[in-house]
């Protein structure tokens, strides 16, 4: 009788440590789930946020609002700039280096076919557009450029020009550099110098 109640605790514990793979397996899972309830979350959350940013589009751009929303949700734009949606206009920032290499005014070749869908998609409004280019307050490197003045200018240019090539017209489009003299941030921080190194696309409101 001993032999035989050796036997079924032995068999007992081998049961028991061949059912650990399932507990094991259970919590993976439940692991899983709470990992895949979280992502939809955030992606919910998001899309109830640009949704909530086209109907704020809608309200302030009237019969444009279609084709804005399209350049807030289509084509990529999102990934590479920064949206803002003023009383007056939207805005859409593109932070350093995204356009330009640091002390250039030339385009970067990876962000040309953003720019091009971008000014496809601005040629179905009316709207007025205008180009600002901003600086930091660091004095300009190498020798092309005297100021930051006069780098914030032409890179406001050249991303007026790639809006050209594609079918803009010239009457709606203007450019403007301000060098570091319109900062969004303090310049004591290399944060700070990044917010400042910037491009505005503005896409200004119809008058009534």
């Amino acid at each position: 009788m001993a032999i035989w109640t050796e036997r079924d605790e032995d068999y007992e514990a081998l049961l028991n440590r061949s059912a650990l793979w399932a507990v094991t397996y259970g919590d993976l899972m439940s692991y899983l789930v709470i990992f895949f309830l979280l992502l939809y979350s955030m992606v919910s959350t998001k899309n109830v946020d640009m949704q909530m940013s086209m109907k704020s589009v809608e309200q302030q751009f009237g019969k444009e609002s279609k084709v804005v929303s399209e350049v807030l949700s289509g084509h990529g734009i999102q990934q590479i700039a920064r949206l803002d949606i003023r009383e007056s206009k939207l805005r859409i920032v593109f932070n350093a280096p995204i356009l330009f290499a640091s002390g250039s005014a030339n385009l970067r070749e990876d962000c040309i076919p953003y720019l091009n869908k971008l000014a496809q998609s601005l040629t179905e409004l009316p709207n007025p557009i205008q180009i600002e280019g901003h600086t930091d307050n660091k004095p300009v490197a190498g020798k092309k450029f005297l100021s930051n003045w006069e780098l914030s200018a032409a890179r406001a240019f050249a991303v007026l020009r790639a809006f050209e090539i594609n079918g803009l017209p010239s009457s709606r489009l203007s450019a403007t550099g301000y060098g570091e003299f319109r900062p969004v941030k303090a310049n004591n921080t290399p944060e700070g110098r990044s917010a400042n190194r910037r491009i505005e696309v503005n896409i200004m409101r119809m008058e009534e």
